[in-house]
């Protein structure tokens, strides 16, 4: 049986005062910071990397700071384009994200993002995948290193290949004829420290300034 801390039930309770579209008021969203603060006194796992088998599998971003002023209170459901989901590699095509997920494994060292996603004609469903892989920082047991190497373009399910770039391809600014559905990537070196994990929530501060709360998904894994 799940046990849940007081702080933690004011973070779920807290959580729930997103809007429709998963976006916090100023307010809101400074007091979401200050009880992380108090939840990462009390990890139930506090080296991570020590006890991976909490952190790997499937999760879903309940809230998203991506760090910057200009990602600060955007809703996790928002307008948004390829060009900023992918290390500005594809070209800015108008996108909507539905839902924002990670998966990772010990076996593989993966630690992929997903982004799912509408095109602008609103019925095609894509998904943006993310690879990177994780090495561990010897001192800092809750440090993930990542470098993300690949992006790619996927059609969601039920959608083909071709329907995905008709859909792409059919604005003013579009996916060319060309483009390749994968880029790799000079990996980029960042880092993300998981500062509370237990069985059924992550939350993890990225090395830009990032914050996510992330919850367990009972889901199978699509990225590997």
């Amino acid at each position: 049986m799940k046990t849940y801390s007081a702080a933690k039930k004011r973070l779920l309770a807290h959580l729930d005062l997103q809007d429709a579209q998963g976006a916090f008021s100023d307010e809101a969203f400074a007091e979401l910071g200050r009880l992380v603060n108090i939840m990462r006194a009390e990890s139930p796992v506090m080296a991570p990397l020590d006890e991976l088998e909490f952190v790997e599998g499937r999760w879903e971003t309940t809230f998203a700071h991506f760090g910057g002023k200009r990602s600060a209170g955007k809703s996790k459901i928002h307008d948004s384009t390829l060009f900023d989901h992918s290390f500005n590699r594809f070209p800015a095509v108008p996108i909507r994200v539905t839902r924002l997920c990670q998966e990772i494994s010990a076996a593989e060292n993966a630690y992929n993002n997903l982004v799912d996603f509408t095109a602008a004609d609103g019925r095609m469903r894509g998904l943006i995948i993310t690879r990177g892989r994780y090495r561990a920082d010897p001192e800092n047991r809750q440090r993930f290193y990542v470098e993300f190497y690949r992006i790619e373009l996927v059609p969601g399910v039920g959608f083909t290949e071709a329907q995905l770039r008709a859909a792409l391809s059919s604005g003013d600014v579009r996916l060319s004829d060309e483009q390749s559905l994968f880029v790799d990537l000079k990996p980029p070196r960042l880092h993300s420290d998981v500062v509370y994990l237990d069985e059924d929530m992550r939350i993890n501060i990225g090395g830009l300034g990032g914050m996510y709360v992330l919850r367990r998904c009972n889901e199978k894994t699509v990225s590997f």
